[in-house]
């Protein structure tokens, strides 16, 4: 090929990996809070074992509810469809503790201080982990809550409350837990 039509075909090239590292280097941007907070609970979820007759059938999807404040229904709804437990997650938006059948996992955001023992108590006797971003959750009988740290959120559990719900937290996210009461501890 003569030099006069290698340099275009090169100049192409460059240009292409200029826009397509460009990109590369982009900076996603930042992640909300509530994106944070739900990211978080899908989490959690995947060092907690439920019991087997949590779920109906082998295929039976992995359900997480949202009750509470507005502002968590997009980064919730972003889960669906992901796969947690090797079953695919279906979300269920503005649910009460009244419709909570089936779910797995409830995040419940920025509900009344009255409500949320109510709720806990609820849920956990369905056998649903509940996590919240509630002042005093595992005090008022939530199994997960997530706390301000000083520089990121931080979170505690409750394993009395897991144990009402049936369920079993590993280790390893014990140990990651700023602090853990329940079982005289």
């Amino acid at each position: 090929m003569p030099i006069y039509q290698r340099r275009p075909a090169r100049l192409l090239l460059a240009a292409l990996l200029a826009v397509l590292l460009g990109t590369a280097n982009a900076q996603p941007p930042p992640l909300s809070e509530a994106d944070v907070k739900a990211g978080l609970a899908f989490n959690f979820a995947r060092y907690v074992d439920w019991p087997k007759s949590a779920f109906g059938a082998p295929d039976a999807p992995f359900v997480i509810c949202h009750m509470g404040h507005d502002r968590f229904a997009t980064a919730f709804s972003a889960l669906t469809g992901r796969s947690l437990k090797g079953r695919r997650v279906h979300v269920r938006l503005g649910v009460s503790p009244e419709q909570s059948a089936g779910c797995h996992l409830a995040f419940i955001a920025e509900v009344p201080a009255h409500g949320v023992a109510a709720a806990a108590h609820t849920l956990s006797a369905q056998g649903v982990l509940t996590v919240s971003d509630a002042d005093g959750f595992i005090d008022n009988g939530g199994a997960i809550g997530i706390i301000p740290g000083e520089e990121r959120l931080q979170f505690e559990i409750n394993r009395d409350a897991l144990d009402r719900a049936g369920l079993d937290a590993s280790s390893q996210l014990l140990k990651l837990a700023h602090s853990v009461i329940g079982r005289g501890r």
